[in-house]
């Protein structure tokens, strides 16, 4: 496989660590250098991931604000599966 062929993943300012309500999560909102779209990813501390291409967003501060939106109408639930929560009690 030849590496000068591999995209070159570029990350948004905004890729973070968070803590919301006591939980950490990882951030990622990044597009590939051959695709404009970007696409936000979220990893809980279980290490799933929910992430959002579909559509790609058209800017990482739309991607960003997806993010908050998300945690604004259904809370850190959103980032577990039925597993986690039941875990977590939520």
């Amino acid at each position: 496989m030849d590496t000068d062929d591999d995209p070159e993943i570029i990350f948004s300012d905004y890729t973070q660590s968070v803590v919301i309500d006591g939980h950490h999560f990882d951030v990622e909102i990044y597009k590939t250098s051959i695709h404009p779209g970007w696409i936000l990813s979220v990893e809980n501390q279980f290490g799933t991931l929910t992430v959002s291409d579909n559509p790609p967003f058209f800017g990482d501060v739309l991607a960003w604000r997806a993010f908050e939106e998300l945690v604004r109408e259904e809370g850190i639930k959103a980032f577990y599966n039925k597993k986690e929560r039941r875990k977590l009690g939520l």
